[in-house]
């Protein structure tokens, strides 16, 4: 159809069929509750209106999958609706659909847009042959507090890499050809706006209470340059801003998304986010709170139906709304149009055979496991396993589990996950590899036998997730019980990791001599762990969100503002009197099995001046055995200025590809805008001074340069 067809069909269509339009449900309204191809990811909804031909009118369902069920639900739903406009299908396809890759969290801390772009490239395919449209990913809140249970979808803490990184998915989701979604692309939906990540004490849908300078130079930053990309759609978030819920927040969605951020495609809100602005108390009832919605921009309600229960009402009301509501439909309309729905609103059924769960997403799976993991510490070089290390045991909870997936793993099945004792024994045939819960569980000849103990530690996956806020962040007692029992055993031992959110290990971090953080790797987790193992592959990722030492450090994060008091040793400073200083493990930190070494550091000047970009260069060396990918990251450090700075702001970072025995020529760059900063006044500048430059965790200053 074009442009003018779809204004005819706007034009044909009665009130309650252009409100219904603009509101979602779930699936089971049309053909019941038939299997678990149907899911409901939040809490029940009114569904009075919902009765008769109201439910013929609706514009899109959540949590329907396969193509048979959506392609049942579009049948019932076109039989009977008036003027046959397709359903959009849309999904929470948050790292992978049935193919389930790592966490976002872990896939940050590759730090690679090529790994985080495929990812988001084979979900859209398994997600679209399923007979999906629409998937709301990628989430590129900002996190500081490991407390919040969705800290496992983020990218992060600095707003540079989560800006970035959501880019890198949304153009994989969409997969633009020709100025159109392809067939095998998916609408991304960019949430949550705005500062969702920041809720007071870590708890999920809390307030939240930031000056706009912060905001603006920090946790708007993902949303303002992943939205470069233009996703179809964003999301708004559950929490307040300015004492205003988001969801009815004019200034926030008018003003700065759709103002400032040029934002022009359509907003939807959370599940059940409009009712809720009575829980708030900003709105007496659903007819106010969808007025309020409205008013401040949000084109779709997500899972609640006022828009369609009070839209005569509204529109008598505030007639000058109507104008909104139209362009949004047209929105609507166009979207269903720019995915052939008009032209072919079924999925085809054959195609899910030979796209879900294929041999190349399995692989690519594997490697994204692999390179997500970040070896925090390696005492002593105790990985990878030794040639005389040929009798394994692995202990713990997640030695044979296949529940390696991570929360919001969508359609993923943990019969298809790999295993770590499968893993072990795919990766190296001639190791003898026996799993146990406990020590005491292992028979007296194989523990006698035992060379090497794998210990795998972590949080349950149920435990990280929406909804999943944490006060402890620290491992139980059991799993420390089991540690410190191996460490009695005198047999070399390593610690893997399986979590949703860094943890808090201060009180046994000195009993792990080598301790690799694997997140949830996903359906290959058993093999990519076991690949860093026994030596085949190098971890090479990096942290992307500080470790705290206890759960009370919370938040923490590397670019904390300068302090009149800095940390030290004298109790009169910005320190807490029973903990150490900084965290455990920082932003950035990650070792690797290379022993690579930087050298012949130079630059191509000692000042910045516009449109001039400053060139850094220098060489990595690895003397080892392995190719891998090195990540290198430049920081800024402002001596003086007239505000406050943080003591080191990332302006930079470069996914290195390193050959064995090789060396590589690595070059970098700093423009002026790199150098400024949010003033008192919200006006971006930068004074004349000296700037201090750093790579990755370099006590030291590479060079000074001059403004």
């Amino acid at each position: 159809m074009d442009n003018h067809q779809l204004q005819a069909l706007l034009e044909s269509m009665t009130l309650k069929e252009k409100f219904g339009q603009l509101t979602q449900i779930t699936g089971e309204l049309y053909v019941g509750k038939v299997d678990d191809e149907m899911v409901e990811t939040g809490p029940a909804y009114s569904r009075h209106m919902l009765e008769g031909d109201s439910l013929y009118t609706i514009g899109s369902v959540i949590g329907a999958s396969s193509a048979v069920m959506t392609n049942r639900i579009q049948s019932e739903y076109l039989s009977k609706s008036r003027l046959k406009i397709p359903l959009l299908f849309m999904h929470d396809a948050i790292h992978g659909y049935k193919t389930i890759f790592p966490i976002p969290l872990g896939l940050s801390c590759t730090w690679d847009e090529r790994i985080l772009r495929q990812t988001a490239e084979e979900t859209a395919s398994e997600l679209r042959a399923a007979g999906i449209h629409v998937n709301f990913s990628p989430m590129v809140d900002l996190v500081r507090d490991a407390r919040w249970g969705r800290v496992m979808e983020s990218f992060g803490e600095d707003h540079l890499l989560s800006g970035n990184l959501g880019k890198a998915m949304i153009k994989g989701y969409q997969k633009v050809r020709e100025g159109r979604i392809s067939q095998d692309g998916v609408a991304a939906c960019l949430k949550h706006f705005a500062a969702y990540g920041a809720g007071i004490g870590g708890k999920d849908y809390n307030t939240v209470d930031m000056s706009h300078r912060e905001f603006f130079d920090y946790y708007g930053k993902p949303y303002e340059i992943a939205l470069q990309e233009k996703p179809k759609f964003v999301m708004t978030a559950f929490n307040t801003f300015n004492g205003v819920p988001v969801t009815a927040n004019r200034w926030m969605l008018k003003d700065v998304l759709r103002g400032l951020y040029q934002f022009e495609d359509l907003l939807i809100s959370d599940w059940g986010a409009i009712g809720e602005l009575r829980k708030h108390r900003v709105a007496r009832d659903g007819k106010e709170a969808a007025e309020l919605a409205l008013e401040a921009g949000v084109d779709i309600e997500m899972v609640s139906t006022f828009y369609l229960e009070h839209c005569e009402d509204i529109a008598s009301r505030n007639p000058a709304l109507m104008q909104d509501v139209d362009a949004a439909v047209l929105k609507v309309l166009q979207l269903k149009n720019e995915l052939g729905l008009f032209d072919n609103p079924y999925a085809d059924e054959s195609a899910e055979e030979t796209v879900i769960l294929n041999a190349g997403s399995l692989a690519f799976a594997e490697e994204a496991g692999r390179r997500s993991c970040v070896l925090l510490k390696n005492d002593n070089d105790a990985l990878p396993l030794r040639e005389e290390h040929k009798n394994v045991i692995l202990l713990g909870s997640y030695a044979r589990t296949r529940e390696l997936l991570g929360n919001w793993a969508c359609k993923g099945k943990f019969e298809d996950a790999l295993t770590l004792e499968e893993g072990m024994r795919l990766a190296d045939a001639s190791l003898s590899v026996s799993a146990f819960e406990t020590l005491e569980d292992c028979p007296k000849d194989v523990l006698e036998r035992c060379d090497y103990f794998v210990v795998t530690i972590g949080e349950h996956w149920g435990q990280s997730g929406e909804g999943h806020s944490s006060v402890h962040l620290e491992l139980d007692e059991e799993q420390k019980r089991l540690i410190r029992a191996v460490k009695q055993t005198d047999v070399p031992y390593a610690c893997v990791c399986f979590s949703g959110r860094p943890l808090a290990l201060q009180d046994i971090v000195d009993d792990i001599p080598a301790l690799l953080w694997c997140w949830y790797p996903g359906t290959r987790a058993g093999a990519a762990v076991a690949s860093l193992i026994v030596g085949q592959s190098t971890p090479s990722g990096k942290l992307t969100m500080s470790f705290p030492r206890y759960s009370a450090q919370t938040p923490i994060h590397y670019n904390e503002y300068s302090s009149g008091r800095p940390a030290n040793a004298s109790s009169y400073s910005s320190r807490y009197q029973d903990c150490e200083i900084g965290p455990l493990f920082p932003f950035g930190h990650g070792l690797t099995y290379t022993g690579a070494t930087y050298s012949d550091f130079s630059i191509s000047g000692h000042g910045i001046k516009e449109n001039q970009d400053l060139k850094v260069n220098f060489k990595i060396r690895n003397p080892s055995r392995y190719d891998y990918s090195e990540i290198v990251i430049l920081y800024i450090e402002d001596l003086v200025s007239k505000a406050a700075r943080p003591m080191r702001e990332m302006k930079a970072y470069q996914v290195v590809d390193v050959p064995a025995y090789g060396e590589v020529n690595v070059d970098m760059s700093l423009s002026l805008e790199d150098l400024k900063y949010l003033d008192a006044n919200l006006q971006r500048t930068v004074e004349p001074g000296s700037f201090h430059i750093y790579l990755n965790d370099l006590e030291r200053p590479v060079f000074t340069i001059e403004h």
